[in-house]
């Protein structure tokens, strides 16, 4: 009999639960350790924002797992003891014989100065909630939409949101009036994915009217006065949007697991943590490294695929056999 113990309950924490589930015999158990009972699925935010998806397609009752023979534990895991095999939750402590870290990734809204207190969070569903009721009411022109660093979650969200206002806006035939900004310190919008997408991706947001400052590090925020200021310019705003940076969850540094910036370094093919045989770990909490030396962007369809690499190997392991699922690196 084994245990593995799977933290976070997301993207990438659900379906691998679900497919050790079908691939383990029911002598093993299968725990999963999620620190919200419905957690929102960030990629229906943009689509909640203007009102194309409702409240409850917005969040992920986790307890259905039940159904499939998972174990759930409610508790936010303050660190994991690698020698002892164990996660500590500051409820209770929980056994494992293999481990995978789903967590995801924390925002860091501290930076840029007084961002959070200026405008709503785009990675939140109360920020959307409220930015979704501010939208009828608002009566002035700019809206900007500011990025705060190159390291966040679904790096192509806040364009998906400034084309869905545009449209939205568009929709209440208000589009001549209204003028969207994305304040982004990217070279170029998407400019990760190679220039064609990137090429692409301007090209929509112009023929949308959809300006993009690049290069923009934001460093100060003043809601008195409706300002974004830059290292050398600034410039207005009526409504702010803002995209915090993606941080590592603390426990992965109290507990010794995290890189110098605090991210899970796994093989890039089994997502092993390196060093560690009974530790895997998927999805934004990883960095996993790609030929050209750039780390894999935090996309929800990356935790996806690499949940069942994950799954796979675990499961053999369990089993007495080697890992031979490999991820490809590919997001879908």
């Amino acid at each position: 009999m084994g245990t593995v113990v799977i933290v976070g309950g997301g993207t990438g924490g659900a379906p691998a639960a679900r497919s050790l589930r079908r691939k383990l015999g029911p002598e093993h158990r299968v725990i999963i350790i999620e620190k919200e009972k419905m957690p929102a699925n960030l990629a229906v935010l943009p689509l909640y924002a203007v009102g194309k998806k409702g409240r409850r397609q917005v969040f992920r009752n986790r307890s259905l797992l039940k159904r499939h023979g998972v174990e759930l534990i409610a508790g936010q895991v303050q660190k994991i003891d690698p020698a002892q095999k164990k996660v500590y939750t500051g409820q209770e402590e929980i056994g494992y014989d293999l481990l995978l870290i789903a967590a995801g990734a924390e925002l860091d809204r501290s930076r840029p100065l007084g961002m959070a207190g200026a405008g709503f969070d785009l990675q939140s569903f109360a920020g959307v909630d409220e930015m979704r009721a501010a939208l009828p009411h608002f009566q002035g022109t700019e809206i900007a939409i500011v990025v705060a660093s190159t390291n966040i979650k679904c790096p192509g969200a806040p364009y998906e949101y400034a084309l869905l206002l545009e449209n939205w806006f568009y929709r209440q035939g208000r589009s001549r009036d209204i003028s969207i900004t994305v304040y982004t310190p990217e070279k170029a919008p998407l400019i990760m994915f190679g220039e064609k997408t990137s090429g692409a991706i301007a090209g929509l947001l112009l023929k949308r009217n959809i300006r993009v400052h690049p290069e923009a590090h934001v460093r100060l925020v003043d809601p008195g006065k409706k300002m974004i200021f830059l290292e050398n310019d600034s410039f207005p705003y009526d409504m702010l949007l803002y995209y915090a940076a993606a941080a590592p969850p603390p426990f992965i540094r109290d507990s010794g697991l995290g890189g110098e910036e605090g991210w899970l370094k796994t093989d890039p093919h089994t997502m092993a943590l390196q060093g560690l045989e009974d530790i895997y770990a998927v999805g934004d909490v990883t960095h996993v490294a790609t030929p050209s030396g750039e780390a894999l962007p935090k996309l929800g369809g990356v935790a996806h695929l690499q949940s069942f690499v994950a799954a796979a190997n675990m499961a053999g392991l369990l089993k007495g056999e080697n890992p031979g699922r490999a991820y490809s690196g590919f997001a879908a």
